[in-house]
């Protein structure tokens, strides 16, 4: 009789048994190393409640997930979340220099609206640096009529037509003492000083775009509604600067607050009207006048003047926001230098200890953002842009018809003097010449600026 295997016959299940066993054991040590490694790096490094981390910035600032760069905004790359505001320093000092533009603040909010704060010199230019066109530029809130404030606001009021702005430009500002020192005066007479340019772009498709709508506030009042729509309130509130004239604002919109004092003395109703916003935004000075009158070129005397009587010195911010308790206090209006930099922040943090950024170089970046965080970055610009394509979200635009042609308003002589382009195109060049604008009345058209529909 042939001897049977038995040994061989059983070793088999056997041999699957154990390597069963070994990978099961494997598979539960793995994921024992994967729960380690899960909870090791879900809690390394975050302090949670098991410790206090930093001096300033918790638990208020934080980057974004969203955000494509933590340390730079690159514009035109993120698209705000719903409840999310973006801050845009457009103009940050009271002297242009190469970096630096009079005072202008950009606040866009989530719904897609766009609130600006002063129109200082200089700060027209970052506008396109930054991709805003000139036709989302609506609504410009005045803190008062300094030349460092409200600078480049006849350029824009002229310019913004061209760009697709056809609609009123809402203008927000107090009054004065007497009537001629209020808002609503300075815009009158400016629109009579470009009735020139008015009238000769008239020639081109316009609008609407050269009227204004002034709201002028009682500069004396205080915790007035000035503005209310799409779930967006600013108020106002008197200040000390120079004369009688300047004010201060609060913009609240989705749980998100926002300050901002335009140029003043250390004011009480700040910190009322502050009380624990979101960025707490002033001028400041640094105390430090012998030296930065030296730099500036500028008589001590008169340096120390106009900042005892008419400004805020860096103690007098730290006192400020120490009172207020925003999450950041940021400080603009200033000339951003490394040589009084630290100065001005240790002035700050003699009464502040919470977070603190400067609103200046020009195009520093604040997003307020998530469950209430902050977080800011620069923006980056190269020293050429092109002017921004106009934004229209309506699938068809009315394009308005020009009041007049161009050579409706130029005499015969004048025109008979130019050179006929025949004499200076060269041969087979000379286009087809537009003399005439054909459109003599409002059209409603296709959108010609909607980007290209995505296909299915």
């Amino acid at each position: 009789m042939k001897k049977r295997n038995v040994r061989g016959r059983h070793a088999m299940p056997l041999f699957g048994v154990l390597i069963g066993v070994f990978l099961v054991t494997g598979a539960v040590a793995q994921d024992d190393q994967v729960k380690k490694a899960q909870e090791f790096l879900g809690i390394a490094g975050v302090p949670g409640d098991r410790w206090i981390e930093g001096e300033t910035m918790v638990p208020h600032v934080a980057p974004a997930r969203h955000h494509k760069a933590s340390l730079l905004y690159y514009p035109g790359t993120e698209e705000l979340e719903p409840n999310e505001v973006r801050v845009i320093f457009m103009g940050s000092t009271y002297y242009p220099t190469q970096s630096q533009s009079g005072m202008n603040i950009l606040v866009q909010l989530g719904n897609g609206d766009n609130l600006v704060f002063d129109f200082g010199i200089g700060s027209l230019r970052n506008y396109g640096s930054m991709r805003i066109p000139s036709n989302q530029v609506n609504h410009i809130f005045f803190t008062h009529l300094h030349m460092d404030h409200m600078g480049d606001l006849p350029y824009l009021t002229m310019f913004r037509p061209i760009q697709g702005g056809w609609t009123p430009l809402h203008i927000y500002g107090p009054s004065g003492s007497e009537p001629k020192y209020g808002i609503a005066h300075m815009v009158k007479h400016m629109m009579e000083m470009t009735s020139w340019h008015q009238d000769s772009f008239h020639g081109w498709p316009i609008g609407k775009g050269y009227e204004t709508v002034v709201h002028e506030f009682d500069f004396m009042k205080e915790g007035e509604v000035i503005y209310d729509r799409n779930g967006a309130k600013v108020i106002h509130w008197p200040t000390s600067h120079t004369k009688d004239g300047a004010s201060s604002y609060r913009l609240d919109w989705n749980g998100r607050s926002i300050c901002y004092t335009g140029d003043n003395r250390p004011n009480r109703l700040t910190i009322k009207y502050c009380k624990g916003v979101d960025m707490l935004i002033s001028e400041v000075q640094t105390a430090t006048v012998s030296l930065s009158s030296a730099a500036l070129g500028m008589p001590p005397a008169v340096a120390a003047y106009t900042v005892d009587t008419s400004h805020t010195p860096a103690y007098g911010l730290g006192y400020i926001c120490q009172k207020a308790q925003p999450k950041v206090c940021v400080a603009t209006h200033y000339s951003y230098d490394d040589i009084f930099n630290n100065e001005t922040v240790a002035e700050v943090r003699h009464h502040w200890k919470g977070a603190f950024a400067f609103g200046a170089p020009d195009l520093v970046t604040f997003n307020i953002h998530g469950d209430g965080k902050v977080w800011w970055r620069e923006g980056v610009a190269t020293d050429s842009s092109q002017t921004p394509t106009p934004v229209f979200t309506e699938k068809t635009i009315v394009y308005p018809a020009p009041r007049h042609q161009v050579y409706d308003v130029i005499n015969d002589t004048i025109e008979g003097n130019e050179i006929p382009p025949e004499l200076w195109y060269p041969k087979g060049h000379k286009p087809e010449l537009i003399r005439e604008w054909p459109l003599t009345e409002d059209i409603e058209v296709p959108n010609p600026f909607a980007p290209p529909e995505e296909p299915e």
